[in-house]
Order: structure tokens, then sequence, then C-alpha cells
């Protein structure tokens, strides 16, 4: 089984990425995010698996 994507930054516009709780990317701290502006994160799983992900993936 993988392990769960980190959040560690979040994209809002006007104000671009700000750090954020360090949390696993599950649906409900999408949601929470997502009702907060934010609509990407950077999400690590690992030390080199970083990704952008949009958090529409998750709030569906």
């Amino acid at each position: 089984m993988a392990r769960p994507r980190v959040v560690t930054h979040a994209y809002r516009y006007p104000t671009g990425w700000q750090e954020v709780k360090h949390e696993r990317l599950t649906r409900e701290y999408a949601r929470a995010l997502s009702a907060e502006g934010f609509t990407l994160v950077r999400a690590r799983r690992g030390f080199f698996d970083v990704r952008e992900v949009s958090l529409s993936w998750y709030t569906g």
C-alpha cells in the first residue's frame, strides 16, 4: 500500500503559494482548504515525490 500524500503548501489567487498545516491529503482536509479559497496543493509522498494536485479531484 502506498504512503499517503502530505500537504505542505496551498495556492490561492492572488496571494500565491502559502505554507499550510502539514496534514494528510484527505477529502475532509481538501474541502477545508477549498472553503478557504485554495485551489491547488503541493503534496509530498516520500523525499523526492512532490506533486501539485488540484483540490477539485478531492471535493468533487
